[in-house]
């Protein structure tokens, strides 16, 4: 598996319509976020709407079977940084903040729903070394929306025959 596989695999698992609230995921951080990627793929009216980047922030390798020259086997790790980040025309930030708590929720449940991200044969296993979280303080616009930022780590692994 390559960092453009696992890159590939979050985008594949996470992409709207999977996840509540979730209308773009980018498997990058891209120049530019145009404010209708937000709700593009969400229905009409709705008034909470996200994106997410996935974003390789480490990555490292162990030795877990020695096996001759050539069939051993090693289990590589990579830490996967799902960046979310939540826009919402709420009149009040309390409830932007119930949809991102939703959004979040629903993210960390989907994670929990398939260890190989429906990619079996490339994934061993995601999100189960660990599973960590960040968030920040919503923040009000000068047009009176609200944005709420988080980040959702965890692992996706795989095992070499080498």
């Amino acid at each position: 598996m390559s960092r453009a596989q696992v890159r590939q695999a979050v985008v594949d698992f996470f992409a709207p319509p999977a996840v509540p609230y979730l209308s773009t995921i980018y498997k990058a951080t891209p120049k530019r976020v145009p404010g209708p990627e937000f709700r593009n793929t969400l229905p009409s009216g709705t008034y909470s709407g996200a994106i997410a980047i996935v974003n390789l922030v480490a990555e490292n390798e162990e030795r877990i079977a020695i096996g001759g020259e050539h069939n051993g086997r090693k289990w590589v790790h990579y830490e996967v940084a799902l960046e979310v980040k939540l826009h919402s025309i709420h009149t009040h930030s309390e409830d932007a903040m119930t949809d991102f708590d939703a959004l979040i929720d629903a993210i960390k449940t989907k994670l929990r729903s398939d260890r190989r991200l429906a990619n079996d044969g490339v994934v061993f296993e995601a999100g189960e070394r660990y599973l960590d979280s960040e968030y920040a303080e919503p923040e009000v616009m000068n047009d009176g929306s609200t944005i709420i930022w988080g980040i959702v780590r965890f692992e996706v692994s795989e095992v070499l025959a080498t």
